[in-house]
């Protein structure tokens, strides 16, 4: 089903009542309906319950609980359908997120997010796998917010913009030679639709994003494209968003082989910025804070883009290989991410679905050993091809 795009303060307003506070029966109505549908974490954890709890807040706080179902609410296909929009949201409504994050990362008993960037280079080397992975499309990237800012869904446009260049400035001062491309418009940085399309096109920008009504409901989206842009540095190996679903989006792109030299170079992304004077938000138990808390833990994610022709039927059978992924704690996507297609070569991006409970090195390590797995299979579906031929 085709959703319609509806941004958040249009789409809150069917949840209020005439004097415009929250009405939780016409909350509760709607998660009624969506559950004929698709039964989201959101909705799964909407119970009576909760809602005895939120009444107990004060309004402003019955407000914000809204605001942090609304993507939820708003979307028949929504999965977990819960974004926050402050960092304190994990504490005020813990009630409700806790557990589900607990649901969603599978979290038994007491765990608490430790970090660890001590990922060796020269061990988790893809020719040790296949000879003729030797120039492969590597990437990693960690989601950020910066303390003492709401999180996207909550901020105004001032908030955007100035977010935006008090991003500039750590930009200008954190030893990484780059440049800043700015969607504001006005901004002293300001890019063309014309570049922004070819930024697209090569997978270095985000897309428009108006165009996905799980941000636009949610408030991710609301005043596009201000405040929202990408630091490119001058190789092209290290990127970062501004403004998409979190403050930040930390990329690097390493074309060869070993999965080390990706994190090596995050790393670095990542103490320049904190070196610059910027402290990024935490959360005591659940690590990196983030807007979705799929990502809450490391906010990391590492993938490779890997050629399964065998396995895929030629790009026709995405969803065998999803299957088979699944079993080795990864994730299948197609070429350009969520949503996206595989091509003829099932060419698919390949990365470990864990975020929280697992430190980054755990990440890199679960990647390495699920893609050797993978690859023994996708060997043997093509031997058998070739006796049935």
């Amino acid at each position: 089903m085709e959703q319609q795009i509806v941004f958040k303060e249009e789409a809150r307003k069917a949840f209020l009542d005439g004097d415009g506070n929250v009405d939780f029966g016409k909350v509760q109505a709607r998660w009624n309906e969506l559950a004929k549908v698709k039964v989201s974490l959101g909705n799964k954890y909407f119970t009576p319950e909760v809602v005895e709890q939120v009444k107990k807040l004060s309004g402003a706080d019955q407000q914000r609980f809204l605001d942090i179902m609304m993507g939820g609410l708003a979307n028949d296909d929504s999965s977990v359908g819960v974004y926050a929009t402050r960092p304190e949201d994990y504490d005020v409504f813990s009630f409700y997120l806790q557990p589900l994050i607990r649901d969603y990362h599978k979290i038994e008993g007491e765990t608490k997010q430790e970090h660890d960037w001590n990922i060796p280079v020269d061990e988790y080397v893809l020719t040790k796998i296949d000879p003729k992975l030797e120039k492969v499309s590597m990437r990693a990237r960690v989601a950020r917010n910066v303390k003492g800012w709401n999180l996207p869904p909550l901020m105004s446009k001032e908030e955007r913009i100035n977010f935006e260049n008090k991003m500039v400035e750590a930009f200008e001062n954190f030893g990484i030679k780059g440049k800043y491309h700015s969607l504001t418009p006005g901004h002293k940085n300001q890019i063309t639709q014309e570049q922004a399309d070819e930024l697209i096109k090569r997978h270095f920008l985000f897309n428009d994003m108006t165009t996905d009504n799980h941000l636009t409901s949610s408030g991710v989206a609301s005043d596009w494209p201000f405040g929202r842009g990408i630091w490119i540095s001058e190789d092209e190996t290290k990127m970062i968003w501004v403004g998409e679903e979190d403050q930040l989006r930390i990329i690097s792109i390493v074309q060869g082989n070993d999965l080390g030299k990706v994190d090596q170079s995050l790393y670095q992304l990542l103490t320049g910025i904190e070196k610059s004077g910027l402290e990024f938000a935490e959360h005591p138990t659940y690590g990196v804070v983030t807007t979705c808390p799929t990502n809450m833990g490391t906010g990391k994610r590492q993938s490779i883009l890997g050629k399964f022709p065998n396995i895929t039927n030629g790009g026709k059978d995405e969803k065998k290989l999803k299957d088979i992924a699944r079993q080795f704690g990864l994730q299948a996507r197609g070429m350009g991410g969520e949503h996206s297609a595989m091509d003829h070569e099932g060419t698919a991006d390949i990365s470990p679905s864990a975020r929280f409970g697992v430190t980054e090195a755990v990440v890199t390590r679960r990647l390495y050993e699920g893609l050797i797995k993978l690859y023994e299979i996708e060997a043997q579906a093509g031997k058998e091809q070739q006796q049935q031929a």
